[in-house]
């Protein structure tokens, strides 16, 4: 088994910059990987991948989350600052049910086709605008 490692992924920004996710958690079954450029855990997004065996097929889930917390006022009544609260967050998902009976090129395949996929423009449009292709 390979040993944990840093996960670098660039951003969605016109100009993207890439974000380092550093190893948080391992167990058996997840790997958890975190962006600690923000100093508040709470407000850190987070890369999970899971692998879930059974007897006949391998489930393979990657999900990302990304959270944005509640903008705070630094001037506070009588020195009170509230603690920082997630407002919302964002989650991407892609989930793999692999039997093990398929081939090395059918799991290569499946793969590029949701890679795939999620490059074009119909996905695209519904992420970013809402915009649906039906």
């Amino acid at each position: 088994m390979a040993s944990i490692a840093n996960v670098v992924l660039a951003d969605g920004q016109a100009s993207p910059a890439n974000k380092t996710f550093t190893p948080k958690d391992c167990t058996s079954l997840v790997a958890t990987w975190t962006d600690r450029t923000s100093g508040i855990a709470i407000g850190q997004p987070q890369l999970t991948l899971a692998m879930l065996e059974s007897k006949d097929s391998t489930r393979v889930t990657v999900k990302v989350s990304v959270p944005t917390l509640e903008t705070t006022s630094t001037d506070g009544v009588a020195g009170y600052v509230a603690a920082p609260k997630v407002a919302y967050a964002l989650f991407g998902k892609a989930e793999f049910v692999l039997p093990n009976r398929a081939s090395l090129q059918e799991r290569k395949n499946i793969q590029a086709f949701v890679k795939n996929v999620l490059a074009n423009a119909f996905v695209t449009k519904a992420i970013e605008e809402f915009e649906r292709p039906y």
